[in-house]
Order: structure tokens, then sequence, then C-alpha cells
């Protein structure tokens, strides 16, 4: 996509011009700010794509797991992976929405000859089925573990959050947080089983990828039941990010003692709106005003969130946006997180701190104000009346 196109789909120039400064009195603020905008643009359009980098994700000859990967995001994965010279195994429940991602693969893979590609339907909110899973993975990639496990499983139910029945909000993060965690679990068990020297051979390194939201960093009113489980993974990411380095680092000595038979990278992607059968099914318990409040996002398809996505692995990123909303929203949110640059988040953080001073107390202003025109939600009457 070309850069300019890209820059007027993000609404940044919106979100920017909501900063209502005076020019008489605050000019050497207004040049400072639009300096630091600009380098902030040009950093990441080159970082976006790809200039003076190296590919740090190649998929080639490699067996890829993609959980959720018969719908939506999920299957645009796998497709731009088969696209991509890689083995892909989708991992959902429904068995002929599977079926027609494999063949979709099929058609999309760079040589059909030397690619292979395999389905399993399993319910990942059951720990025991993930470890099904990565089994089966590596018994059918005759008995080695995959490289890459990319989790894409789950669904949004949006509603306030008095108004969404408990076991609602159970069901969320059961199939958002826990299913993500069931997966990392048993991939990471199988990744990090140790290896004596003498049986260390030469692997390439491994990729575990989460799936997120931007929601995990600037949550909006009418998401309550999906945000949280959205910031559980951005929590358990940045966990397992630190911890992984232990492992990592006893890999280092993989010929003087047991060690893990390959380096893993952590990685997760923040995508906004996806325009998926998933995204229509939200529409329809989406609070109007949760509408109104992200009238900013407009969303991409799933091809263009995957092939963004993509090449951010490919230069190594950890923390991934699809657009530059969400890297704004990042930039206000990143905290102790590994930083994908020093220099660029850090500019980013300054300016997305600058951005939110004046968004938090407009969405807040929203919100408030709607509750004062419309008075409460039908469905907030009968559910507390009963």
């Amino acid at each position: 996509m070309d850069p300019r196109e890209l820059f007027a789909r993000s609404h940044l120039p919106r979100l920017l011009l909501s900063l209502k400064f005076s020019y008489s009195n605050t000019s050497t603020p207004i040049l400072g700010v639009s300096a630091l905008l600009c380098t902030i643009i040009l950093y990441t359009m080159a970082k976006m794509f790809g200039f003076g980098s190296r590919n740090e994700f190649n998929v080639e000859g490699q067996t890829v797991v993609i959980t959720g990967g018969s719908d939506g995001m999920g299957k645009a994965v796998a497709l731009e992976l088969s696209a991509k010279g890689a083995n892909v195994v989708v991992v959902a429940r429904t068995v002929s929405k599977l079926l027609t991602a494999v063949d979709e693969m099929k058609t999309k893979a760079a040589n059909i000859f030397k690619q292979k590609f395999h389905y399993i339907s399993a319910d990942l909110t059951d720990p025991v089925e993930c470890e099904r899973v990565i089994a089966e993975v590596t018994t059918w990639n005759s008995g080695a573990a995959p490289d890459v496990v990319w989790c894409c499983a789950g669904f949004s139910r949006p509603g306030y959050f008095v108004d969404v029945p408990i076991q609602d909000h159970r069901q969320q993060m059961d199939t958002i947080y826990w299913t993500a965690a069931n997966t990392a679990h048993a991939t990471l068990r199988n990744w990090l089983n140790p290896v004596a020297p003498s049986g260390q051979m030469k692997t390439p390194r491994r990729h575990l990828i989460f799936t997120c939201s931007t929601l995990a960093f600037v949550p909006i009113a009418g998401y309550s039941p999906y945000s949280p489980a959205k910031a559980a993974i951005r929590s358990l990411s940045d966990t397992l990010s630190q911890e992984i380095e232990m492992y990592n680092g006893a890999y280092t000595q993989r010929h003087r003692s047991d060690a893990p038979a390959a380096d893993v990278k952590i990685h997760t992607i923040f995508p906004m709106g996806i325009l998926s059968p998933g995204f229509d099914n939200e529409q329809k318990t989406k609070p109007e005003l949760t509408k109104k409040l992200e009238e900013a996002d407009k969303p991409q398809t799933p091809s263009e969130v995957a092939q963004i996505s993509i090449r951010a692995l490919e230069r190594g990123e950890y923390l991934i946006t699809t657009n530059l909303v969400g890297a704004i929203m990042k930039g206000t949110a990143l905290g102790p997180s590994p930083k994908n640059s020093i220099v660029g988040d850090t500019l980013l953080s300054w300016l997305s701190n600058l951005v939110f001073l004046q968004v938090i107390p407009d969405l807040r202003s929203k919100t408030f104000t709607w509750g004062k025109q419309n008075g409460l939600p039908s469905n907030t009457t009968s559910s507390l009346a009963s």
C-alpha cells in the first residue's frame, strides 16, 4: 500500500488536529510538535516498509500452526504464509471451514509439490486439547516440533459490564485469554524441553505469536467483556518475553549442557477493527455509544492486517500494530514493555502522551454526554430489575 494512502486511512491527521493550540501563544511548541511528528512519521514509514532491515521471519520450508485459522485474520495469515513457502496447520472447531481453508492454502502455495497442509479440529479452551494439537502436529511433521505457533483464536462479545451475564464474561476470558495461554503452554513445554549436547542439531529460531487488540492499550466503553482478556494476553506476552530469555541464555551453552533445541522469540499483534464474520457478529450486540466512540477506527481487511503483521515480524518487531492510529495508542501505553526501537518508540511515546492529553478527556466527556442525553439503555433497566 502506498505510504500516503496508509497515512490518510489512519485518520491520524484528524486525531492530531483534535489538539487545539493557539498559534499566537504557542508557536514554539507547535513547531516542536510538528518536527517531532515528522520525525516519527518518516521513521515509522521507513520501518513499516522494511528499509534497511533483514528478514527475521523467513518461513520458507518451516512448519506453522495457526489457531483460529479457519476464518478472518487467522485464515488470511495462513494464506499469506502459504504464499511464502510455509507448511501450514490450521486449527479451529468447524471442520467444514477448516477444509475450505486448506483448499485455499493449496491454491496460494509457493510450491505445491514441496509444501504440505493440514487441519486439526480442537476446542482450545481445554488444555488437554492443546497438548493433543502440538503432539499431532509434531507427528505429522515427521517428529519435528512446529517452528511457528500463531494464536488467532477468539471473538468479541461487546456490551456494558452490568448488562452482560457473568457467564459471558467468563466465556470471553476462556475463548480469548485461555485459548492463547493453553496453546502457549503446550507449545513452550514442547519447545523448551531439555536436549543433551549430543542431541543438539542446527535449528532455526522459533516464534510464538499472540494476537491481541489495541483495546489492551486504550479501553473503550462497551468492551468490558473483551478488553480485560486482551489486556491479560498483553501481560502474559510481556512476562514470557522476559522469562524466555533464561531459556535463550541456556541455549547459548547447548554444546556444554542440556538446553532447549532452539532459541525462541515472542511477538504480539495489536490490530484494530477487522472486516470479518466475527466483526459482523459483534455489531449485533455493540452499544451505539461504543460505535460513536470508535468512529476513528476504520476497519481493515483480514488480508491487510495479515500482510502488515508479517512485514513487522520480518523486521523482528515485538509489539506490532497495523495502522498509525494503533501505533499512537501503543505509544501511550508502552510502559516497561520491550521496545521495537529505543529511539522510535521513545519519540512515539512522547507524541502519543501529548495526543492522549486530549483524547481520554474527550472519550469520558462523550460518554457522560451520551448518558445525559439518552439516559439508561433499555437492556440496562431490564437487567438490573430482574
